[in-house]
């Protein structure tokens, strides 16, 4: 009995000296297809200890501020909800947790995550059928739809990702969540042919013909119509006046203060060096219609489609070129400095709202199957940083139709 009692007691203060695990928790945590982890919308943290004897404090820490504690901590303490749709897109933030026992001091590991967005791609189906497919940016399916309608086309994910709009006979329709058959949201005279929806509100802004010539509009849920472009628009190009006669394939920028799309226009005015010459050219303005920008002022005469932007707005990358081969990407920044080089066989492309991948269907690989490249630039250079990579899990676009839009609550 003796011997056992030496053996007892350091067997009890080895128990008292337990030392006590701490750990973060994060609800809504999700790993990208770069393996990274990131976090979106309002995410709860939580401070969890094993074992919980005799903690009596614990707190909770975001970039080595103190944010919750909690003095009578259960087996999961410190809840904290935490915001973090204000903070910039793609940031990095320490998480730490610390528990107090008596004198001793515990600390979780240090947990970096993203401030990212759970994205969604959404792309045509075949001509065959009357379907859009919708899938994770890693290409496995998250829906699919089919509609009993013409076969639809411009797929768009609103805001959340929940409700889709797109064409269909000339049509802008959008099919909420929760409902069976989609509705017309907007119909004109000479037809509606191409959309897209803004990523922060109930926005939708579509290519329409009232008439002969093809303007830009805006349309809110209550179906407000604003008309953006008009007849009388022009822009002076080496010293000429162009008027337009075309405006299409309107898109978002991230935030939604911003439209590119493409203007087609002539020059009208009797006696002009550049009398009855077309030009053709990639614009921006204020999502208003406010503060027209030629993005390609200084690029030769081309056909310019497929808008999409980085996910930090300061560049819009378009195709140049027609059919379902294009020529390449052009990237042009907010100051109308327009390059090329970035090289795609595919005249359907869209670029990540989280990291800029650029992701793009490509014709020889079967049927549309998806191939994504990393972008990187400097204050005027874009260039794909990796080669092409399939992006897998059967993912497809069967046109040239591809949207890549941001999970936002």
């Amino acid at each position: 009995m003796k011997r056992l009692v030496p053996l007892l007691l350091v067997l009890l203060l080895e128990a008292c000296s337990e030392k006590v695990k701490v750990r973060v928790g994060c609800s809504l945590l999700v790993q990208d297809a770069l393996g990274r982890y990131s976090v979106y919308g309002v995410e709860t943290l939580s401070v969890s200890c094993w074992p919980m004897r005799d903690i009596s404090y614990t707190e909770l820490s975001v970039d080595s501020t103190v944010v919750h504690t909690d003095t009578f901590p259960g087996i999961e303490s410190c809840v904290f909800e935490w915001d973090v749709r204000q903070l910039p897109e793609s940031s990095m933030h320490v998480l730490q947790g610390r528990a107090i026992s008596g004198s001793r001091e515990y600390l979780s590991p240090e947990r970096q995550v993203m401030v990212g967005f759970r994205s969604q791609l959404a792309v045509k189906g075949s001509s065959i059928d009357r379907t859009i497919g919708v899938f994770w940016p890693d290409g496995s399916p998250a829906a699919g739809l089919e509609f009993d309608a013409a076969t639809p086309s411009c797929p768009r994910l609103g805001r959340g990702c929940q409700t889709i709009f797109f064409i269909a006979d000339h049509e802008l329709y959008r099919r909420v969540p929760g409902s069976d058959e989609p509705e017309v949201l907007v119909r004109m005279a000479k037809g509606v042919y191409s959309c897209d929806a803004s990523p922060v509100s109930d926005l939708v802004v579509f290519e329409g013909y009232p008439a002969g010539t093809a303007h830009l509009f805006t349309v809110d849920s209550f179906r407000n119509k604003t008309q953006l472009t008009h007849d009388s628009d022009f822009v002076i190009i080496d010293s000429s006046r162009f008027t337009c006669i075309e405006n299409s394939f309107p898109v978002f920028s991230p935030d939604g203060t911003k439209i590119a799309y493409f203007r087609r226009s002539k020059c009208v005015v009797s006696g002009d060096p550049h009398h009855d010459e077309f030009r053709r050219d990639a614009f921006m303005m204020n999502s208003n219609g406010t503060n027209p920008v030629n993005l390609t002022a200084g690029v030769d005469d081309a056909d310019f489609s497929s808008f999409t932007w980085t996910f930090d707005g300061k560049w819009v990358l378009f195709r140049v070129g027609t059919g379902h081969n294009a020529h390449g990407v052009c990237a042009a920044n907010m100051s109308g400095h327009a390059i090329t080089g970035l090289f795609v066989p595919s005249a359907a492309v869209a670029c990540s709202p989280n990291d800029s991948v650029l992701i793009y269907a490509d014709p020889g690989f079967g049927p549309g199957e998806l191939f994504w490249k990393k972008l990187t630039w400097t204050t005027d250079t874009i260039y794909a940083d990796t080669g092409a990579l399939p992006v897998g899990r059967g993912a497809r676009a069967w046109s040239d139709h591809i949207d890549w839009v941001r999970f936002t609550r």
